[in-house]
């Protein structure tokens, strides 16, 4: 089971209306992107770890689901802090490297921790909508937005379709191994070649049973979901709203 599926599950005593949720994740969105304060995002990345662990999500799973693109910020924030110089410069730390000084300096270090903090606040944001609303809230808040029907299915197919797909590949990839087929270079090409070609044509296969399965049930074009939200009380915007308040004005504070 996926981690964002277990953690789903967890939501089921969490009774909030799904545009509450949103309405959080654009307060903490809006607090990341718009602070020229530092320590704003991190107040967000630390708030919103709080309540994953409240919540029941562990530490291993919140760096597991965090690690992708965590690796793609720290190699992005290392181009920023990084400074190559044909010329010697003002550092906090520097090498020289034949003609060139490499290294980084107050500002470079500063505006990479900024820009860090900023996007993984941003993530982090992004995180709190995906994991405390399941697919159909999520399917709920896109129709009420007045998107496109063909929008909404290919996000709903291509969301289970990812889903069965990476569960297969790792069945694949632990069947294989324990086959010793990853053993030297030459064995793991094939390997994975083979193990692309067979994700490949299970997804062909699965889609063509999904689609006459779609069109056992009634399926004409449209795809219908049960409306089980109730009605939003205005009340319960008060606090998003000075949450959101609050972080664009405590993020415009500069130190």
């Amino acid at each position: 089971m996926f981690i964002s599926e277990k953690y789903n599950l967890l939501q089921a005593k969490l009774t909030w209306h799904p545009f509450e949720k949103f309405s959080f994740f654009v307060a903490f969105l809006l607090g990341s992107l718009l602070t020229h304060n530092p320590v704003v995002p991190f107040l967000i990345l630390g708030g919103i770890s709080a309540f994953f662990f409240y919540q029941g999500l562990s530490l291993k799973d919140l760096l597991q689901i965090a690690a992708l693109p965590m690796s793609f910020m720290l190699v992005a924030v290392f181009s920023i802090v990084c400074i190559i110089s044909s010329e010697n410069f003002e550092a906090i730390y520097s090498i020289e490297i034949g003609s060139y000084y490499i290294g980084f300096s107050d500002l470079s270090l500063a505006k990479g921790i900024h820009i860090m903090g900023k996007a993984m606040g941003a993530m982090f944001a992004f995180y709190f909508l995906i994991l405390t609303c399941p697919i159909d809230e999520i399917e709920y808040l896109l129709r009420k937005m007045r998107l496109p029907d063909l929008l909404i299915e290919l996000f709903v197919l291509s969301f289970r379709f990812i889903t069965i797909l990476l569960s297969f590949s790792k069945q694949c990839y632990l069947s294989q191994k324990k086959r010793m087929a990853y053993l030297s270079f030459g064995s793991s090409i094939r390997a994975l070649g083979m193990l692309v070609s067979s994700v490949l044509i299970k997804s062909l296969i699965h889609a063509d049973f999904s689609h006459q399965a779609l069109l056992n049930r009634g399926y004409k074009g449209e795809m219908r979901f049960i409306d089980k939200h109730g009605s939003l009380q205005a009340k319960r915007f008060i606090f998003p709203a000075i949450l959101m308040i609050g972080l664009i004005v405590l993020g415009q504070l500069k130190l």
